[in-house]
């Protein structure tokens, strides 16, 4: 069993089994990262942020939280928007920066963007 807390130890935020990870490794990811996004593991407080790192902020402002895009062959994409300019939009998709082309999202996904970025 895995048991994860925050980091002062205070609060549980989940426990996994054996199990469960033999079964699928990946599902078990998924659920713990959507988990975690309503836990504050780093038991900073708004009063006290995070310390920031040599390169600037502790978190990179982003344009959404993550949600799903759809691209032009009606494939998701469970991303969030860093940036959207005239022809890419950067998805952070597990941390990472993903580069993606506007001509390759659905029409929808790519108005959705252009509302999103006129807000």
């Amino acid at each position: 069993m895995v048991f994860v807390t925050t980091a002062d130890g205070a609060q549980s935020i989940r426990g996994i089994s054996y199990d469960a990870m033999k079964k699928d490794i990946r599902d078990v990811d998924r659920e713990l990262r959507k988990h975690l996004k309503t836990v504050n593991v780093t038991g900073a407080t708004k009063e006290e942020p995070e310390e920031a790192g040599a390169d600037g902020p502790a978190a990179e402002a982003i344009l959404s939280e993550p949600s799903v895009w759809t691209n032009a062959d009606g494939k998701e994409i469970m991303a969030a928007v860093k940036l959207v300019n005239d022809s890419t939009v950067i998805f952070m998709i597990d941390g990472r920066e993903v580069p993606y082309p506007l001509v390759d999202l659905s029409p929808e996904s790519r108005l959705a963007l252009q509302e999103l970025v006129n807000q």
